[in-house]
């Protein structure tokens, strides 16, 4: 059961470095990732330092060793008798100490932990949240002076039988103790978490995250205290230790291949800067991405219980993408977009980690499919840029029978925000510490050139929901007062928040929304907006000058929406029930080419001259043609550059050129293998304020998460793997989720977000009748997205000035 034991300075530093640059294709439970310049060598311990590498822990009492048939673990002067630890970061400094006895792998239950039992499940709930009290659970852990010391001898001696369990003496049923006790627990849960705290120069103390007790040592027995006294040693060191099998988590699947690590600028990539004729490059554009609509928090919208799964836990993986039975019911039956995605069929696997039979795929729409691994492969395949949209519905939510959250987006905005926080703390705690990770939230272009600059994702926070700030609208009368709006907004703005659609879906207090009778959902948006507003949405027919939809929306598909796959299931359970029984229909059908006749109103105006004070994006996408056409006018008036079409829902090409033309930008690309190129290249026909690398950026628009098909990609099957990123610096291998392994041509498309560097280099590879030349102006249209993005942000801010 012993570990070799190391020796010397601590190696942590060296052991992440050299498994993330040569073992990211291997095991999903290695440490993975691609370092940029990367860190300059060994370095003191710290409680961050540590994480993702063993350790023994060993006191002046001995070391911590395992006894599995006991379930225990105990104290021995022999380091070859020590049990090393995993420590996994659950939260910056908390750590689940992953032990080297193990049971069956790959289920959940097959882990050795230390922690505090709970024999008769009365601490913890089914996912292991502490829902006890924690008075009664030290009163039943007890303490180890309680067992160890005797007061009156010097130096304290064993007064107890060690048989007698600490802090259960003699209690029992059947002949089984019933009390909690440190022990080896067989799953994380909160009592399995321990805060590392520092206690000298080179020592440390576990505490116990529930209890507030440290991990205490004295005269063979491991156990709890609430006090340090002489004679029992709550203070540890860390010594390195090879062996350990490291916890459960995903593998990125790509290794570095090109020293100087992952491109930042465009000036850096070969393939745009060595072609015959490429254009001049400014020294600071940065190579990447934008992906500027994104929803990685949407597993908390709408109630909290409609999508499955999330971007990290602080239990593992095999916690974030469990078994959506939880949420879906038993077969998925009350997974209801799945059932219609799949062809009604009643039913869908539930089961996630670790074989994942069913989900996730690019249309298991109430399945999480941006996993924090899975985002940080698409960091290392060209991602610099996401805008996370905070989104959700208040009339779905309070229809949801399921929900656990509060329905009031105001609320709910401030929850996802917080969650998006966390997730930038839990990658943080993966990598070494505060600021130490791959992924920053930034509030201005400045910050976000410097994150990119540093090698990391910059992310950006905005709202997108039906009733922005609660201003709805009831029979024509507004639901919120000027001063409710700019109280709310500074809100949003202090906590980050820069981008805001003013419509969404349903007509509210600024103005109309664009009818999206194309889909199919006309008639349940209609009595959505009779709910939401007392009144049914009103048309009339479009201006020539409006005319009508793009066939390039991404990329020749226009993939169902967030709240359309929501409502369509309505309207679908409405067919179904006139089918059978002669109901008439709630309104007449819904022709095409008309147009909502409420514009923006002057509360509208208002709202969006406040946005332009502050710096905001204003996102026009949803919005009534009139609408879009009166936020245009006030923009160029004043000569404002912020607005934008993330996902290219305007369906009106002028407003593209208008937008593009007063400094915006657009996000239209999804994408599909078949006429990527044009949808890119064609951009370069607009009158863009600026070009970077000679084109007009275009940036992607996923809608993960937003209940929005990912691109489905052909399922023939096609040498691919191992490829090269655009920038051939990191080299990819199929990306393995526990012992699923996820490629394009399974079937599933692009399954999760991780694939989009599969996806690109498919697009790149597999364009019939497409020249290299051709290819790599489609590709500087997408890789300059980020730099153009940042321009227009940089516009904006200097606007504001």
């Amino acid at each position: 059961m012993g570990r070799t034991v190391g020796g010397g300075v601590p190696r942590v530093v060296m052991i992440g470095v050299l498994a993330s640059v040569l073992g990211a294709c291997g095991s999903s439970s290695a440490p993975t990732g691609v370092p940029g310049d990367g860190p300059a060598g060994p370095q003191r311990q710290t409680i961050h330092n540590v994480a993702n590498a063993c350790w023994l822990l060993h006191s002046d009492a001995g070391y911590v060793t395992a006894d599995a048939t006991a379930a225990d673990y105990g104290l021995s002067e022999d380091a070859s008798q020590a049990t090393s630890f995993y420590f996994k970061p659950s939260a910056l400094g908390a750590y689940l100490l992953l032990s080297d006895y193990h049971r069956e792998p790959g289920e959940r239950g097959s882990k050795s932990l230390l922690g505090i039992s709970d024999p008769v499940g009365e601490f913890l709930d089914t996912l292991g949240n502490f829902v006890g009290e924690v008075g009664y659970l030290i009163g039943g852990v007890g303490d180890i002076t309680d067992i160890v010391l005797d007061p009156l001898g010097p130096g304290g001696g064993i007064v107890r039988p060690i048989g007698d369990e600490v802090g259960g003496i003699g209690d029992g049923l059947s002949g089984i103790n019933v009390n909690p006790r440190l022990a080896m627990v067989d799953e994380a849960s909160d009592l399995a978490v321990w805060n590392l705290v520092p206690a000298t120069t080179d020592r440390f103390s576990l505490v116990s995250a529930i209890t507030g007790q440290k991990l205490a040592a004295s005269n063979g027995v491991l156990a709890l205290t609430g006090v340090v006294t002489e004679g029992i040693y709550t203070d540890f060191d860390l010594v390195a230790a090879e062996g350990c099998d490291a916890y459960p988590e995903v593998g990125t699947q790509a290794r570095l291949v090109d020293a100087r690590g992952p491109a930042k600028y465009l000036r850096e990539v070969p393939l745009f800067t060595q072609a015959p004729g490429a254009p001049a490059y400014d020294a600071d554009d940065v190579f990447g991405y934008v992906d500027a609509h994104a929803h990685v928090t949407a597993y908390e919208f709408i109630g909290g219980r409609v999508n499955y799964g999330d971007p990290f836990h602080k239990f593992g993986i095999d916690h974030a993408l469990d078994d959506c039975a939880v949420n879906h019911g038993p077969q998925g039956l009350l997974g209801i977009i799945e059932t219609a995605t799949s062809g009604f069929n009643p039913v869908h696997e539930t089961r996630g980690w670790p074989d994942f039979p069913f989900w996730p795929r690019y249309d298991s729409l109430q399945h999480h499919q941006t996993y924090y691994k899975w985002i940080e492969r698409a960091w290392l395949g060209g991602l610099r840029l996401l805008v996370n949209h905070y989104t959700g519905n208040e009339l779905l939510c309070q229809l949801n029978p399921q929900k656990e959250n509060d329905c009031d987006f105001e609320a709910n905005w401030r929850l996802q925000a917080q969650r998006l926080r966390e997730m930038q703390d839990y990658i943080d705690a993966q990598n070494g510490g505060p600021g130490e990770g791959w992924l920053r939230i930034v509030d201005n272009p400045a910050d976000a050139r410097a994150v990119i600059a540093d090698g990391k994702v910059a992310v950006v926070q905005g709202i997108e929901i039906s009733k922005v700030f609660n201003c709805g609208e009831f029979l024509g009368q507004p639901e919120c007062s000027r001063e409710q709006i700019v109280e709310r907004l500074d809100a949003a703005y202090a906590a980050g928040v820069r981008h805001v659609f003013p419509v969404h879906k349903f007509d509210n207090a600024f103005g109309g929304v664009y009818p999206t009778e194309s889909f199919g959902i006309g008639t349940i948006l209609h009595v959505g907006n009779l709910a939401e507003t007392g009144h049914l949405q009103e048309f009339e027919a479009c201006p020539e000058h409006y005319e009508g939809p793009s066939t390039e929306t991404q990329g020749g598909v226009n993939p169902l929406g967030i709240i359309d796959q929501l409502l369509y299931q309505v309207e679908y359970l409405n067919g179904q029930i006139s089918s059978t029984a002669p109901l008439p229909p709630l309104l007449p059908p819904t022709e095409t080419g008309l147009c909502n006749i409420r514009g923006l109103t002057e509360l509208g105006r208002y709202f969006v001259e406040e946005l332009m004070r502050r710096g905001m994006f204003i996102e026009v996408d949803h919005t009534s043609s009139k609408g879009i056409d009166r936020i245009l006018e006030i923009a160029e008036a004043n000569g404002y550059p912020g607005v934008i079409s993330s996902h290219d829902w305007t369906y009106v090409e002028s407003f593209l050129d208008r937008i593009v033309a007063g400094g915006g930008t657009i996000g239209r690309f999804a994408a599909q293998r078949d006429g990527w190129v044009d949808v890119l290249r064609r951009a370069n026909a607009r009158p863009a304020r600026d070009r970077v690398a000679d084109v007009v950026s275009t940036g992607v628009a996923s809608d993960v998460n937003g209940i929005a098909h990912l691109p489905r990609n052909s399922s023939e099957p096609m040498p691919l793997y191992p490829f090269r990123s655009v920038d051939g610096r990191v080299e990819f291998d199929e990306q393995v989720t526990g012992d699923h392994v996820f490629n394009l041509y399974e079937g599933r498309g692009v399954a999760h977000y991780g694939l989009y560097p599969d996806q690109i280099a498919d697009m790149q590879r597999y364009s019939a009748d497409r020249s290299e030349a051709e290819i790599a102006e489609a590709l500087r249209a997408m890789f300059s997205s980020a730099e153009a993005y940042l321009r227009q942000w940089e516009a904006v801010e200097a606007w504001r000035r």
